[in-house]
């Protein structure tokens, strides 16, 4: 092993060609982001060579399709199940070292440190760009149209059923010009010389006057509120805009089910307790945040190599990565509890 130099360990003991079974995952050659990291191939390749060259065991890799978890009823599936179950002798994958395992299985010493996180969208900050046209929507703009076409008809007729002595009645396009005129406050040529058409302008200067100044309070009304930042995973438990979800019946799920911190624990309840919230894997689930309101709580190996092939199939991917530092925990390989060969692969 090229990255390891001698004196080795004097833990290492002589196994005389005895068999070491080793059991892997199927996904960790060719999947996404395996290029790199604790679970890189080569890397594992190298392990695998280093402890049968130095503790002369021969290896035997046995493939699982799946790393496992812990299911309700206690039991373990996929590689930590066999390894649970004796059938292997290491597993040579990074596994999480929480607590809740270290009753049934032991670990080597640390080879990585991890943690989960949240992962929502962006904030965007088009709110604060676009608050001189958020006001003016499709049917507010109708409305205004339709006021300053009533106002231009209205006048029209006026100045013909109820001329004033020495004026020659107003046309159509000249009374919506002189209308358009008095809602933008820009005010007119013509000066109406009748009751009714004074009448007329002074309700339609009074609009203009109610338009403008709610046009005024929006924007400070937005310019004053401070919007709260979401940064934390109670920051995004607390907040009524997100939903929040996980792979369903996947290790985090049986993470927070089983975790004693309160606020993981609250978040586990609410993305339970609606089916709709819960995901089937991580790619679903970091879609779903990238274009929705939505919190994805998952473990960052995973996440990050999940994001890395998004990234690469479908462009940027605009997510904001939330740590949460009440799970980081390190990566190590497991053993079977109480295993002989735990001191010769020198458990921690």
């Amino acid at each position: 092993m090229s990255g390891v130099e001698a004196p080795y360990p004097v833990e290492a003991r002589s196994f005389l060609g005895e068999a070491l079974v080793v059991g892997r995952c199927n996904s960790s050659a060719g999947a996404p982001g395996a290029d790199d990291g604790p679970s890189s191939p080569a890397l594992l390749d190298d392990t695998l060579h280093f402890l049968a060259v130095k503790l002369n065991a021969t290896p035997t890799t046995r493939y699982f399709t799946k790393l496992g978890f812990r299911s309700y009823e206690g039991a373990w599936t996929g590689l930590l199940g066999a390894l649970v179950q004796r059938c292997v002798d290491v597993a040579l994958e990074p596994v999480t070292a929480h607590a809740a395992p270290q009753g049934e299985m032991d670990f080597v010493f640390p080879i990585a440190e991890t943690m989960c996180n949240i992962y929502i969208h962006h904030q965007e900050t088009s709110t604060v760009r676009d608050i001189f046209l958020a006001p003016f929507s499709a049917r507010l703009l109708a409305c205004v149209v339709a006021v300053a076409l009533a106002a231009a008809a209205s006048v029209a007729l006026v100045s013909r059923l109820a001329p004033a002595p020495d004026e020659r009645p107003m046309e159509y396009a000249e009374a919506l010009l002189w209308s358009t005129g008095i809602l933008c406050q820009q005010g007119g040529n013509h000066t109406p010389r009748s009751p009714a058409a004074s009448a007329l302008l002074v309700v339609c200067l009074l609009f203009a006057v109610v338009t403008y100044n709610s046009y005024a309070a929006f924007i400070t009304s937005v310019l004053s509120v401070r919007v709260a930042s979401v940064d934390t995973a109670a920051a995004v438990l607390y907040s009524t805009n997100f939903k929040i979800g996980y792979i369903r019946n996947g290790a985090d799920q049986m993470y927070l089910m089983s975790t004693k911190d309160a606020v993981l624990n609250t978040f586990y309840i609410r993305g339970y307790s609606d089916a709709e919230n819960l995901v089937s894997s991580a790619e679903e689930g970091l879609a779903r945040a990238a274009s929705q309101d939505y919190a994805f709580f998952a473990g960052q190996r995973a996440a990050r190599s999940t994001l890395r092939s998004l990234s690469q199939a479908r462009g940027r991917c605009a997510l904001r990565e939330l740590p949460v530092p009440s799970t980081r925990a390190h990566l190590a390989f497991p053993l079977p509890r109480h295993s002989p060969y735990a001191r010769p692969t020198l458990v921690r």
